[in-house]
């Protein structure tokens, strides 16, 4: 009896900072200034969003739009407070039909660390890669270590969230 008392009072001590963790990560609601005009050093130019990302776009924490490079397909998400919306590009993959491989983490030639997938349908397979970044330097290549750091207050939006499609 008294075990079980120990446990319930522990487990609802450990639960307590998580009781309102939307109000406590929320961060000043920043202003949305432009999405960039080049990417890795090339320009880039809006492409139109398809029907899905519109719909997932509505409620989402911020904005996001679609580019190409001419090569590749670069989806920007500007992300103004902690969500569950946030979410990685493989389970949209999933989700769509692909099958998803996951792949080691590679490393650009910034150094910058990047979450990567191999993503097949039918004849098509494309290397998915992406990454987090807040506006101090911090960076992360998975969305569950991003929301994590965020919920444990150690970055404060906005933070940038980029998706990099490239059909191999």
């Amino acid at each position: 009896m008294y075990i079980t008392i120990i446990l319930l009072l522990h487990l609802t001590a450990a639960l307590i900072p998580l009781s309102n963790w939307q109000t406590q990560t929320q961060v000043k609601q920043s202003t949305f200034i432009q999405w960039p005009e080049q990417f890795q050093g090339l320009p880039i130019t809006p492409l139109p969003m398809t029907n899905e990302e519109i719909g997932f776009s509505q409620g989402f924490p911020g904005k996001i739009g679609r580019f190409s490079d001419g090569k590749r397909e670069i989806i920007f998400r500007y992300i103004d407070h902690l969500s569950r919306k946030v979410h990685p590009s493989a389970d949209c993959l999933r989700g769509a039909g692909y099958q998803v491989e996951p792949q080691a983490i590679s490393r650009d030639k910034n150094q910058q660390l990047w979450g990567c997938v191999i993503a097949t349908q039918g004849s098509q397979t494309y290397r998915v890669c992406e990454r987090i970044h807040d506006q101090s330097g911090n960076s992360w290549y998975d969305t569950s270590s991003w929301f994590w750091s965020v919920l444990l207050k150690n970055s404060q939006g906005p933070w940038w969230a980029i998706t990099v499609a490239e059909q191999i």
